[in-house]
């Protein structure tokens, strides 16, 4: 590897002495309108990566440029940016550059998610003017407006998270968890999380503050780790802004919110303070307009300052600071519903704390072009707390022990530290409480050396990132340990920190061939995990990366041909996706056998005795994190008439994780009532103890008359589960098309068509072993259960889905300039939808045909199950039994045990499964269906705007078709109820 980085670094990385001349470009910003300087405005040369911002008199100057041709990119909040090609071959002092106020009476107005025409990649990215046209209260939301996006009625009330180029969360891979979310650069991790692996929940971030939102869904650059499938990278506002209040309702969400964006001015020496942005929001959301109590809220407040130092010693090496804190509090509250039984609810906290800081010096050095230093920290508080009711028509035990032993249960007033805890009969309640506290930090450093030789441009990057992950809550507890249920304590603050070394290089190099342009962008990242104090020590991993563009025509030299632009590109890369505390670290389990059913004491309760098992977990020194391996290829033309985007993707997720298992024999003491018989003590005066250690039960003779009694007992055999974190051997594959075609505007009604969409396929199929113990069932004979099943992929049904979509979607925009309006229509259509559950074992039948519902064998001589509508049935590939540990063949047996042993036929049907519908493997055609959306903004002046939107506008009520059920149902399963939304903005 050291050899290769080293080869790396002498091919790309230039001689100095080949630096050509370098001029200075110097102008100032107006707003077109008033002619006022626009301060604040920040200046872009693209291809040689410096920049500067505008001072109070919209002056700047940026010095060291490279002689050539150069993009000149202008952007400041609250205006169009301005964007144009410049050569320089001198000094340019006195350039002008007019800005426009962005609003509705722009000419060019896009409501839908824009290509990044300069990527290598796919990358795609949701404006200002998208996010208030489509009202998103959810930044979610935004993935309707991605090629082939599926509209979904927004709720705050359910958890919403991203997933790019996935089916969504029930697929295999951890697909959500492979996508990264980042707000102004801070990755929102939910690594330290010990609930089940799942992305970060979107709820939380304010959707009022936003910006624009990129989705990069292509191969990404090797700056980005921790990811297997796509970032959503959130831009806040900053800048300077009027006070804006914005008010939005819908039948199940009301939002408002207050912001600005305030300059601090000048000090004595005429230099900026900079800026300060603010937001503060407050959004509640319900489950059920019918029972509106049940509820979620978010009380968001912001705050970002950010400035520019480009006086003095700074006057040639500009340093922009910018430091940023963002706090939330709510979450989810069912107290206040009376639909609910008496007493009961439940709250989740979506609380959370985010502070970030980022340093951009242009240092404009030989050597060096910019150096970006960046810290980030963010605190979740997620404390989950139920209370429930509880009821019971005799005493119940429950159970706390955490270390193995034999217990007899006690009354909590007796011992309340009692391992097992005698509780009364009667009604209860009690809460109990999850202290989920994860928290996630980030420090990185990033050197950026841009330099032109000749006509090319070439640009470095060298980075280095450290983060951590660590989790402070205390886990599962219980406000009153006298009535809790079963649970045992488990402090997730003792899980030691998870940190991540992270160094990556990249070459992105641009080449002019002839009237043509080649793009290639090389990196490789590397990347070193360290668990202090734990079985998994650390772990390394590799991530190479690579895109190229060919822009074969460009629009400065197609002349008169209809063919506008054309270009090709093509990306291929791995991403490393690190675990979370719940893959690492599972949560402990306890196996609790009841193994003494005495007769009631002189106080009329049965004190029961317990065996508690603590069940092993295992740590895995060898778990391996998981990747994912990207290929994308992909066409864009401009065609006059129409521009058209293509992209072709594979995706395929290895060594994805999953929490395995594995069963271990054991034995323990059970004493029944048949050796309670020959106890000669009195009924009424007898007290029980158990010994920890053997299981021998004792009777004492309460009025001390008699001597204490040895009880006998029996030994029991039984199998116990060992958890731990492993890789699944069962790749996941994911592919498809994407497609954009923007047609011309049509000019005497100023209206715009656009069809995009997505042809996507999915298959998994998993073929880990994985046993199946039914630990709650007997033998027989009333014995333990004695057998333990190993299944290919698990004892369900299936072990696999495959799936097909095409959707698409055609989308009208009439803009109207002059009066401020912007009217949309969105057609949402799925012509195909295709799903199939899947049982194969690699070449193996998995799943037989059987004939009648209540079979257990294979049908002779009929076909597999995919050639009809049968019942199936499957068995384990293997089985052992706690008297022979060593793996037989299960339906070899099974034949034998009918025709031999009925006992072990009955006991080895149990590990049977059988499937209860003819057509469970039957193909599944759901005939189309679509919806129709409705969205119109009014611009009133410069004080106001008016959002609307009507969601399945033509209130479908229509059915599709199941060819696997051979039934009809109603389409609100598949597209968005009829469903509103109104939102209010003013500006002042």
């Amino acid at each position: 590897m050291k050899k290769m980085i080293l080869t790396y670094m002498a091919v790309f990385l230039m001689p100095l002495a080949g630096i050509a001349r370098t001029y200075t470009f110097s102008g100032m910003v107006l707003d077109r309108r008033s002619g006022e300087p626009v301060e604040f405005a920040t200046i872009v040369l693209k291809v040689s990566g410096q920049w500067a911002v505008a001072g109070e008199d919209g002056r700047f100057s940026i010095s060291n440029i490279p002689e050539g041709k150069n993009i000149l990119s202008i952007s400041c909040l609250g205006y169009a940016e301005s964007a144009e090609e410049i050569t320089l071959t001198k000094d340019i002092s006195g350039y002008t550059a007019y800005l426009d106020e962005d609003n509705l009476a722009l000419e060019s107005v896009v409501v839908t998610a824009q290509s990044n025409e300069s990527s290598a990649t796919t990358s795609r990215i949701i404006d200002r003017t998208a996010l208030d046209h489509v009202q998103a209260m959810n930044v979610a939301d935004i993935s309707a407006l991605l090629p082939g996006g599926v509209t979904t009625n927004p709720s705050l009330v359910s958890e919403q998270r991203f997933s790019i180029r996935t089916g969504g969360a029930a697929e295999a891979g951890n697909p959500t968890f492979g996508t990264a979310v980042e707000v102004d650069g801070v990755r929102l991790s939910n690594n330290g999380s010990f609930e089940d692996p799942a992305g970060v929940a979107t709820n939380n971030i304010s959707s009022s503050d936003i910006e624009s939102v990129e989705v990069i869904s292509g191969v990404p650059s090797a700056e980005y780790g921790d990811i297997n499938s796509g970032i959503v990278k959130i831009n806040t506002r900053k800048g300077v802004t009027p006070y804006m209040v914005t008010l939005a309702s819908n039948p199940r969400t009301k939002q408002i919110s207050a912001s600005k964006g305030f300059s601090l001015g000048t000090d004595r020496r005429g230099r900026t303070r900079g800026t300060v942005n603010a937001n503060i929001e407050y959004t509640r959301a319900i489950s059920d307009q019918m029972s509106p109590y049940t509820s979620y809220d978010r009380k968001q407040l912001s705050l970002t300052w950010s400035n520019t130092f480009s006086s003095g010693a700074l006057a040639t090496t500009p340093l922009r600071v910018s430091v940023s804190a963002a706090g939330n509090l709510g979450g989810y509250d069912s107290k206040a519903d009376p639909d609910a039984f008496i007493g009961t609810y439940t709250k989740r906290h979506d609380n959370m704390l985010r502070g970030n800081f980022t340093l951009d010096w242009l240092l404009n050095k030989a050597w060096i072009t910019n150096l970006e230093i960046k810290g980030s920290a963010v605190y979740n508080d997620r404390q989950t707390e139920e209370r429930k009711n509880y009821s019971s028509a005799a005493a119940t035990v429950a159970l706390h022990g955490r270390e193995e032993g034999y217990f007899v249960a006690q009354k909590y007033d007796t011992n309340p530290d009692a391992e097992a805890i005698l509780i009364p009969a009667g009604y209860r309640y009690n809460t109990m409480c999850v202290d989920d506290r994860p928290m996630n930090y980030s420090l990185s450093v990033k050197a950026g050396w841009n330099r032109t030789f000749g006509n090319v441009n070439n640009k470095v990057k060298l980075g280095a990132e450290w983060t951590g992950d660590k989790n402070f809550g205390k886990g599962q507890y219980s406000e009153d340990m006298s009535t809790a249920p079963d649970f045992r304590e488990w402090d997730y603050s003792l899980i030691p920190f998870m940190n991540n070394l992270a160094v990556y290089l990249e070459e992105n190099i641009h080449i002019p061939i002839g009237g043509t342009l080649l793009n290639l962008r090389a990196g490789i990242r590397g990347e070193a995990t360290f668990i202090k104090g734990s079985a998994y020590g650390s772990t390394s991993s590799w991530s190479p990366r690579l895109n190229a563009k060919y822009d074969i025509i460009r629009e400065e030299n197609a002349g008169d041909s209809f063919l506008r632009r054309l270009s090709v590109r093509a990306g291929w890369g791995t991403a490393v996706k690190l675990p979370s505390f719940s893959i690492l670290y599972p949560t402990p389990s306890y196996r609790d056998i009841r193994v003494f059913n005495p007769t009631t004491s002189s106080d009329g309760e049965a004190y029961y005795a317990y065996y508690i098992k603590p069940r092993i977990i295992e740590y895995n020194g060898d778990l391996r994190w998981q990747k994912s391996r990207q290929a994308e290829i992909g066409i864009d033309a401009d065609l006059g008439i129409v521009k058209v985007s293509l992209s072709g993707y594979y995706s395929r997720i290895l060594d994805s994780y999953y929490t395995a298992s594995d069963y271990e024999r054991f034995s323990y003491n059970y004493t029944d009532q048949k050796d309670l018989a020959s106890c000669t003590i009195p009924e009424e005066d007898r007290v029980f103890s158990i010994d920890r250690v053997t299981g021998v039960v004792t009777v004492h003779d309460a009025t001390g008359t008699m001597e204490a009694q040895e009880l006998g007992h029996s030994v029991r055999n039984s199998f116990i589960t060992s958890y731990y974190a492993a890789n699944s051997i069962s790749p996941v594959t994911r592919y498809g098309v994407e497609w954009v075609l923007d047609f011309k505007k049509i000019r005497a009604i100023n209206t715009t068509v656009r069809i995009d969409g997505n042809f996507y396929v999915y298959k998994a199929t998993d073929m880990n072993l994985m046993p199946s113990y039914p630990s709650n069932t007997l033998s027989a004979d009333g014995s333990p259960f004695k057998y333990v099943g190993y299944y290919i992929g698990g004892d369900n049904i299936s072990n696999g889905r495959e799936t097909r979509t095409v959707n698409t979607n055609l989308t009208v925009t009439t803009h109207i300039p002059k009066i401020r309006l912007v009217l949309s229509l969105r057609l949402e259509a799925t012509l195909h939808d295709y799903s199939r559950y899947l049982s194969d074992s690699d070449g193996m039948v998995r799943s037989y045909v059987r004939e009648g519902q209540q079979d257990y064998f294979p049908l002779e001589g009929a076909g597999d199950i995919y050639s009809g509508r049968y019942y199936t049935v499957m068995y384990p590939k293997y089985y052992v039994s706690f008297d022979n540990p060593e793996p037989r063949d299960f339906l070899e047996d099974f034949r034998w045990a009918a025709e031999n042993d009925p006992q072990m036929y009955t006991d080895l049907s149990r590990l049977v499964v059988r499937s209860n519908l003819l057509y469970f493997f039957a193909k599944d055609y759901i005939s189309p269906h679509f919806s129709a959306n409705f969205s119109v903004t009014k611009e009133i002046g410069d004080i106001a705007s008016l959002s609307v939107y009507v969601n399945n506008f033509f209130n479908n009520y229509g059915q599709v078709y199941s060819t696997r059920s051979g039934q009809y149902s109603s389409v609100r399963g598949f597209i968005p109820s009829f469903f509103y939304g109104l939102t209010v903005r003013l500006k002042f």
